[in-house]
């Protein structure tokens, strides 16, 4: 029996369970871009990849590597702004103009190719895998709206002057960046993901102890960001204003190309869920080289039973 067993572990050792797939995964979730900007609240969004993947399993080993394409919106929440600008009027009367900039939408665009590198193991239905993403900027854009409303503050009168248009006083009036490019940093992505098998697709009939040729997978995901994404310097005011000929006009600029963002370190942070669809790749069988000397010898192939003659 001893012998049987130590028989049966060389056996073992010698002869690993080693399967490769091809895999197609795509994982959505929450995302958010980390910074320390003082005064200013993290921006928030949502994240989605879809990418293709080499799987090899040796044993209870699992490693994974591919290419994916990543997109991530962001929205930075900005607080209000209220901006009292001294003026003179047209009769030469002092004033204060007072700026309200409310309902900022201030958004950020990422497109962006992850190359991940991941290393883990599986047992059973269980998995895990862990490792870097290696992620480069195809695009990048960001752009910033606010409703702006304009009122008068005299110290002679009482009550405040509203929507005189012809004294520069509206209520609600819209105010745009447009669409400005964003240059965004090569990043590098702490991985982690953990999840299992579900379903079953296609089983082996005869064979029923080998793994399914199809395997689907469904896990939890975290990314985060090792490296300063943006680097800004020389930005302009996050709202600023010009006397024109045709008066005052306002200005907004989204935080991302702002002052604000002068020096600042932003980070990826994404968490969400992956669906994996992994399919084997054939195995290579046993083959046998026709050899006439050894027929003649009346050679047989091991475990056959006919020779040709």
């Amino acid at each position: 029996m001893a012998l049987s067993c130590a028989g049966m572990s060389a056996y073992t050792a010698l002869s690993p369970d080693v399967t490769n797939f091809v895999g197609l995964h795509i994982d959505a979730g929450y995302s958010s871009l980390l910074h320390n900007i003082q005064g200013q609240k993290p921006a928030v969004g949502a994240n989605t990849c879809f990418g293709v993947d080499y799987r090899l399993n040796y044993n209870n080993f699992l490693f994974s590597v591919g290419a994916e394409a990543m997109y991530e919106l962001n929205a930075n929440q900005l607080d209000k702004l209220d901006v009292s600008i001294p003026m003179t009027d047209t009769e030469g009367d002092y004033f204060d103009m007072h700026v309200q900039v409310d309902k900022s939408r201030d958004l950020s665009h990422m497109a962006n190719v992850n190359i991940p590198i991941l290393f883990g193991g599986e047992w059973q239905r269980f998995y895990f895998l862990v490792g870097p993403k290696l992620s480069l900027n195809l695009y990048g854009s960001t752009s910033s709206t606010a409703l702006v409303t304009t009122y008068g503050e005299y110290e002679q009168y009482y009550d405040d002057f509203y929507d005189m248009p012809n004294h520069q006083f509206a209520s609600g009036q819209p105010m745009s960046s447009g669409l400005l490019p964003l240059g965004w940093n090569m990043q590098i992505l702490a991985h982690l993901e953990v999840g299992g098998r579900v379903g079953h697709m296609y089983r082996h009939q005869q064979f029923r102890l080998n793994p399914d040729k199809v395997r689907m997978y469904v896990a939890a995901y975290v990314d985060f960001g090792l490296l300063n994404l943006h680097s800004n310097s020389g930005g302009a005011p996050i709202f600023e204003y010009r006397e024109t000929d045709q008066g005052v006009q306002f200005y907004i600029q989204p935080l991302l190309r702002s002052s604000l963002a002068d020096g600042a370190t932003f980070r990826n942070f994404n968490i969400g869920f992956k669906y994996t669809i992994a399919f084997e790749m054939p195995k290579h069988g046993k083959s046998y080289i026709y050899d006439s000397k050894k027929v003649d010898r009346d050679y047989r192939k091991r475990g056959g039973n006919q020779s040709i003659r």
